[in-house]
């Protein structure tokens, strides 16, 4: 199974190394309840910043439609 991320976001690594509980909930209820993700978190530490992510499991079982076969998919 592939695994999506999708970056809601970044805080300074000082900022999340001392107040990690604080950053980790609000990172997490924002996913949750404004943006509608309810995967879990990623971080990732680039030059001085950490950038949070939220893990999308892809669906294998999608049903692949060709476009030319549109007005027959129903």
């Amino acid at each position: 199974m592939n695994v999506r991320l999708r970056k809601i976001g970044w805080v300074k690594a000082s900022q999340f190394k001392k107040n990690f509980d604080e950053v980790y909930d609000y990172w997490k209820d924002k996913a949750m309840f404004e943006l509608g993700y309810g995967g879990e978190l990623k971080f990732i530490k680039e030059h001085n910043k950490v950038f949070i992510y939220t893990i999308i499991e892809e669906i294998d079982n999608l049903e692949q439609i060709d476009p030319k076969d549109w007005d027959d998919a129903d």
